[in-house]
């Protein structure tokens, strides 16, 4: 029996796996199916075998923009710099996280400026170091890093402010009106002191609306750091293609994956393991040159000198490159991953990887080059691209689904 690499605060009782054996779908295609579906102890395992669109993609996002936020307008209000999150709210409006003046901005969805609220600073709607914005229901909410909650009304009035551990990674609303943490963890040297890889665990914690902790949800695998000690020095540094572990919601489940591999684990609000949605054996090979192309990336970043460097030297490689670095489901229920690309490969095409809700492997999807995505809706996506001159456009682009 594959056990989870998530460990439910509630955990199952260890029974015997019970195989169904149900193929899901086939198309035929020498009698490899597409999806094998079976049950281990009350939990659904959804192995997909292949990609439903073989080689080529049959969804297509259009580089020339629906709406680019820097041309609907002018003046400040259509310029940005360090753009965090962007969302569509329900009503077909756009918000984003300029971080560089700690604004949230509003526009409709044409890209006319509707409004913005924050600053620095320490009142309510103010914020030190906005991080990251998100839906909740009719409100939003907003994020600095100092664990500042900011509740606001569509109107863009500040509802309440509330405090959660600060430096918390991100945020995410469950339909039930509770929010999902993703605190930073806390890293502790190894056992027995000394150089030495490590990988702390990240706890996971529900808190409603008013600011009050509800429950832990468990815990997740955190990254891959590499502890190394010169002259009296200690620092972290990262394992090159280093394994992490990543998170969303959807509805009124929870979404989380390590990306030792390209598997996905769905669970209740109580952290009861309900589904598991895997591609077996899919490839993560990782060769000699791509690791000491990424070592040489981050030395040729590290000046001479510098305690980190002796660091950069020392520090182990994974053996497998991670599956990929972020999650997002959209409305009908698909799940995208973004396929891994190393520090050293960030000129390399980007392409987010589709399940559909039932677990089907799509395929990929291509995205356009210097756009980074935020949010996908049915029918467009949302991110950011960054022009020859370094230039940020909060832009819409058209999602084609054939």
């Amino acid at each position: 029996m594959t056990m989870p690499t998530y460990w439910p605060a509630r955990r199952r009782p260890v029974a015997l796996l019970v195989l169904s054996c149900i193929i899901a779908c086939s198309d035929g295609d020498s009698g490899t199916p597409l999806v094998v579906q079976r049950d281990s102890a009350g939990i659904t395992i959804v192995e997909a075998m292949r990609p439903l669109w073989g080689d080529s993609s049959l969804w297509h996002i259009d580089p020339d923009p629906v709406v680019d936020l820097t041309l609907t307008g002018s003046g400040p209000e259509h310029e940005f710099y360090r753009v965090g999150s962007m969302k569509q709210r329900p009503d077909g409006s756009l918000m984003l996280a300029n971080r560089s003046s700690e604004e949230v901005r509003v526009f409709s969805a044409a890209g006319e400026f509707l409004g913005s609220f924050g600053g620095s600073g320490e009142g309510p709607g103010e914020f030190g170091n906005l991080s990251v914005i998100e839906n909740a229901g009719d409100t939003f909410l907003a994020l600095d890093t100092e664990g500042r909650v900011t509740v606001v009304a569509p109107d863009l009035a500040v509802v309440r402010t509330f405090a959660i551990p600060p430096f918390t990674l991100d945020l995410y609303y469950l339909d039930t009106g509770a929010v999902l943490l993703e605190p930073r963890s806390l890293v502790l040297p190894p056992a027995g002191g000394g150089a030495g890889r490590i990988r702390p665990a990240v706890p996971l914690v529900l808190y409603d609306l008013e600011g009050e902790r509800i429950d832990s949800v468990g815990e997740m695998r955190g990254s891959e750091l590499y502890l190394h000690t010169r002259e009296g020095f200690s620092g972290y540094v990262p394992v090159y293609f280093g394994k992490t572990s990543h998170v969303t919601t959807f509805g009124q489940r929870i979404l989380l994956g390590s990306n030792d591999m390209m598997q996905l684990e769905e669970l209740d609000m109580s952290g009861n393991l309900l589904r598991i949605l895997r591609i077996p054996d899919y490839p993560l090979d990782l060769s000699e040159a791509q690791i000491a192309a990424e070592r040489d990336f981050f030395l040729n970043r590290s000046p001479p000198g510098s305690p980190f460097r002796q660091g950069f030297e020392d520090a182990p490689a994974s053996d497998t490159r991670p599956a990929f670095t972020d999650i997002l489901v959209d409305p009908s229920g698909a799940v995208w991953l973004e396929l891994h690309r190393g520090e050293s490969e960030q000129g390399l095409p980007k392409e987010w990887l589709v399940l559909d809700a039932d677990g089907t492997w799509l395929g990929t999807v291509a995205i356009p080059d210097r756009f980074t995505v935020s949010d996908i809706t049915m029918e467009t996506v949302l991110g950011v691209w960054e022009d020859e001159l370094d230039i940020e456009h909060p832009q819409v682009l058209r999602l084609t689904r054939n």
